[in-house]
């Protein structure tokens, strides 16, 4: 699901994609066509992910209104659905909209809005209000992003502003059970438990009393969940053999050894349950429940992956990086490299290494200066390279870690900037 940035603050930072021909009209989602899907999507979602939406918390929510839900999975806007009884129009990343027929196929069911990831897209912003106007339901994930750690991922300012001038009902739905069933870095379920319910309903006349910085204070209380500290009390058990399977995409820092694989080789991996650093011998195993055991020689290693991220971005934000201009801090081969163009195909213009330096992401031979650009992550494979108008796509081989060159080439750009707020892609 896409990001909407509201603040202006950040319009000058996050470039407007190419491709604005698109007019900003939307029809409203078909509630049939829900309606139909539902009789085969809640069946399904729980026979694989034992999937439930409390239904008494949404008895009587009606259209027009805007739905706020945290972002855990890749089934998120489906098991949305499953909780109401009128179609949704989903803000969705213009990545969806790049696969031909399958792609139609979709618009023409469930009418989503293409939204630049990454990007301040005044198009989306108008097709929202359009459907709102017609009565309609506007779907989304305000951060944007699919929990990389088990945390709802940075909440942009704003969406407080876009709530009070829908003037519609502000409906906030928390998912919970996703991250540890399903992370997006995963491969394969774990079974467990997911569960969604209306958290909050606020109608317009409590918005219309409120500020939007107020507003945003509101929903970021409601939908800044933490799994971990969520499964401390609720201690959900999710079974399965491959829990910690391809967790190197998102962790690329060794808390015990100080190693984050600069030289291409060694670094962390994992296997079944288990997670592990070749360098220093460090190895936990992840239990029923989401957090780490120690195995081995794993005295730093924190307690779950959401603090271990936190490590990694303090190592980051405190790594020497001015050596690093005639050599790569990181790189990666056999990355696939595409220009893009917003809601529509992609055009291949090469294969070869990714590489970041001190001043700039070097893709196949093209050299980005990381001054003047930002990028975001769909999945875990997938990069998108924004400069001015222009978009590139970077499609990496399975555990290949993109996080890397995201939240450095974003600690880079905020320095030569001079940036005082720190955003770091997710």
């Amino acid at each position: 699901m896409a990001q909407v940035v509201m603040d202006k603050s950040h319009k000058k930072d996050k470039p407007i994609a190419a491709g604005r021909k698109i007019q900003p009209q939307a029809k409203k989602a078909n509630s049939f066509v829900f309606s139909f899907l539902r009789i085969f999507f809640i069946p399904a979602l729980f026979l694989l992910y034992r999937f439930r939406f409390d239904r008494k918390s949404s008895k009587g929510i009606k259209r027009p209104c805007l739905i706020l839900a945290n972002h855990q999975t890749g089934f998120d806007q489906f098991a949305l659905s499953m909780g109401f009884k009128f179609g949704i129009n989903y803000v969705a990343t213009d990545t969806i909209f790049r696969h031909g027929l399958l792609s139609k196929i979709m618009v023409a069911l469930v009418r989503p809005i293409p939204f630049s990831k990454g990007s301040s897209d005044l198009i989306a912003l108008k097709s929202m209000m359009s459907v709102i106007k017609s009565g309609g339901c506007v779907g989304m994930f305000p951060s944007g992003n699919r929990s990389f750690y088990g945390n709802e991922c940075k909440i942009v300012p704003g969406i407080g502003k876009l709530a009070k001038k829908f003037n519609v009902p502000l409906v906030l739905v928390q998912i919970r059970g996703g991250f540890n069933t399903l992370a997006r870095w995963k491969a394969k379920p774990n079974r467990g438990k997911v569960t969604a319910l209306v958290s909050r309903l606020v109608q317009p006349e409590e918005l219309a009393a409120m500020t939007g910085a107020e507003v945003d204070e509101l929903i970021q209380g409601e939908l800044g969940f933490d799994e971990f500290a969520w499964n401390r009390t609720a201690q959900v058990t999710f079974r399965g053999r491959r829990k910690a399977e391809y967790l190197e995409s998102v962790l690329f820092f060794c808390p015990d050894c100080k190693s984050m694989n600069e030289k291409g080789e060694g670094g962390l991996r994992s296997g079944g349950n288990e997670f592990f650093c070749l360098d220093c011998g460090a190895r936990v195993r992840i239990n029923g429940t989401g957090f780490f055991e120690k195995i081995h020689a794993a005295e730093k290693i924190p307690e779950t992956i959401l603090e271990w991220g936190r490590v990694q971005l303090d190592h980051i934000k405190g790594f020497d990086f001015s050596g690093f201009t005639d050599r790569p801090v990181f790189f990666d081969d056999k990355a696939v490299f595409s220009r893009a163009e917003r809601a529509k195909k992609e055009y291949f213009l090469g294969e070869g290494q990714i590489a970041l330096y001190a001043d700039r992401l070097s893709i196949c031979g093209h050299d980005f200066p990381i001054a003047e650009i930002t990028t975001a992550i769909q999945g875990v494979r997938k990069m998108t390279v924004y400069r001015k108008d222009e978009v590139y796509a970077i499609l990496a081989p399975y555990k290949t870690n993109l996080m890397k060159y995201m939240i450095c080439g974003y600690h880079l750009r905020n320095k030569a900037l001079g940036l005082q707020e720190e955003y770091y892609g997710y």
